[in-house]
């Protein structure tokens, strides 16, 4: 199956599970709400990184906003973080890395767009808690740069893919509250073909992330 059809088929099958369900077809008010996020990644191209920048983890921060639609327990997310770290350029040669003492500042922004379903518990213990999952298009902006590189030796380039995540927020006051959630995601072809990373073979800017928000909103 081609990777990129697997979003398209997983949020298939969520609307067509929602919809098979009366209890998720209840009528729901529209809601709006936005988050701040801090979270930390694993990188596939653990090699490559963990050679430059000396971990191949990493921490982020971000935020968004979401938007509950009236169907189903749907919802539409837009998010956006940042991962910045500094490390040095370097050389394999022989099967061994050699540090080169050139400093580079590696620089991810990522964009997602999500589209997922949520579960409302509307009584009991559990009312507070709303697990949800989800899937979408996934767009990095990625940069390196050296201060003694010239222009055409840093790097300036953006990569698409997409990522899956699940998680739960619990309301902890009526317009506040506090979600953790796991994320992978996969940016193919974005690597591999110059530098460390090819020499290692990793093509995938991507990776596992778990990240903390704040919500606010309904």
């Amino acid at each position: 199956m081609p990777r990129h059809l697997l979003p398209i088929l997983i949020a298939t099958a969520i609307a067509a599970l929602a919809a098979s369900s009366p209890a998720f077809a209840q009528a729901q008010r529209l809601q709006i709400g936005g988050y701040a996020m801090a979270g930390g990644i694993n990188f596939a191209a653990s090699e490559s990184f963990d050679a430059v920048l000396g971990s191949s983890s990493g921490s982020f921060f971000g935020g968004g906003g979401k938007v509950g639609l009236p169907w189903f327990g749907l919802f539409v997310d837009i998010g956006a973080w940042r991962f910045k770290e500094e490390g040095e350029r370097v050389l394999r040669a022989d099967g061994a890395l050699y540090k080169l003492g050139i400093p580079v500042t590696i620089t991810i922004t990522p964009l997602e767009l999500t589209g997922g379903w949520q579960h409302h518990f509307r009584r009991g213990a559990w009312r507070r808690l709303t697990p949800y999952v989800g899937a979408g298009f996934s767009s990095y902006s990625y940069t390196e740069t050296s201060t003694f590189a010239t222009t055409s030796e840093d790097v300036s380039d953006r990569f698409s893919g997409y990522h899956l995540l699940g998680g739960g927020e619990v309301k902890l006051l009526k317009w506040l509250g506090v979600a953790g959630e796991v994320a992978w995601t996969t940016i193919p072809d974005a690597l591999g073909t110059a530098g460390i990373s090819k020499e290692f073979g990793d093509t995938d800017l991507g990776g596992t992330s778990f990240r903390l928000k704040i919500t606010v909103g309904q």
